[in-house]
């Protein structure tokens, strides 16, 4: 298994990343909605990753947000 940084362009990252979020919108009540769109995946602060097989195959993919500290956040 090869993990690296990016891929959002690849047709097969999209495919999959669009059928998921029509998935939860479909099923759970938009508050409860924790899945992002391409276009939010791409944005600064967001690091995505994909996973694939030695063959190409793609295997899963992830997200991590950088996290945003309001002010007093982390004070003692």
């Amino acid at each position: 298994m090869l993990i690296t940084e990016g891929g959002l362009q690849a047709p097969d990252v999209a495919a999959l990343l669009g059928e998921h979020l029509a998935g939860m919108l479909g099923t759970s009540p938009a508050e409860s909605v924790h899945a992002l769109d391409l276009s939010a995946l791409a944005a600064p602060g967001i690091t995505f990753l994909s996973a694939r097989s030695r063959a190409g195959e793609l295997l899963g993919v992830g997200a991590l947000a950088e996290p945003r500290l309001g002010a007093g956040d982390g004070a003692d």
